[in-house]
């Protein structure tokens, strides 16, 4: 069952004790493109369920999307700023003259930001991507972890994934890799760094498997589990 952000940040507004719950553990997967982030995440949500008898949430774009649309936000311009679009003349027209639901764009990275900030300072979720490293840095319980591979097993992963050549998926990971690197720089004004992350796995020489492996004993150790 999908998380309802929307909800979940009603309800827990409706609670002062959401107020205390600052130091709850939850984990961030940044990746390059054709890493397997989201298989990491879901096997990782079944080990910490399996360990705790607790479910994790993940917490992905379509998770975002959702919550964004449920706060009546305008999705195009969404979507832009997940996507790191620079917005063209047409979007400077309605934002003078149209849409009330459009916003400055810093205005929804901020509020995309708060979201992510929130549902992290709560806890038990795993973030894919969506510059979660950076946004949530200032949490001490978070778990930042960052999967590579070098640029050939990656672009053999892409052409699996989506059925396409070589030559295409090459292209489709350059032109992914610099929108996800722009989105890093638009929500923390910083180049990407090894060190925001406590966690970097090589993900052609360690399995998806041993990946979960490495973070639950990384958690463990730092009695987040």
């Amino acid at each position: 069952m999908a998380l309802d952000i929307v909800e979940y940040l009603k309800e827990r507004d409706k609670s002062e004790s959401h107020k205390k719950l600052q130091n709850q553990p939850f984990v961030t997967l940044s990746r390059e493109t054709g890493c397997h982030s989201r298989i990491v995440g879901e096997l990782l949500q079944k080990e910490i369920l399996r360990l705790t008898g607790k479910k994790w949430h993940i917490v992905s774009k379509e998770t975002i999307l959702d919550a964004a649309n449920g706060l009546q936000l305008n999705m195009q311009q969404v979507k832009q700023v997940l996507d790191a679009q620079n917005k063209g003349n047409i979007e400077e027209i309605i934002l003078a003259f149209g849409d009330g639901r459009y916003r400055s764009y810093q205005k929804v990275r901020n509020i995309l930001k708060k979201i992510i900030s929130e549902i992290a300072a709560e806890g038990h979720c795993i973030i894919i991507g969506r510059a979660g490293a950076i946004i949530t840095a200032g949490l001490p319980a978070g778990t930042h972890i960052r999967l590579t591979a070098p640029l050939p097993w990656r672009i053999q992963s892409i052409s699996n994934q989506l059925s396409i050549t070589p030559k295409e998926a090459a292209a489709y990971i350059a032109k992914t890799d610099e929108k996800r690197l722009k989105l890093f720089r638009d929500f923390s004004g910083k180049e990407l760094e090894t060190a925001f992350f406590d966690l970097i796995i090589n993900n052609q020489r360690v399995s998806d498997e041993e990946t979960v492996e490495i973070i639950i004993h990384f958690l463990k150790q730092k009695n987040r589990l």
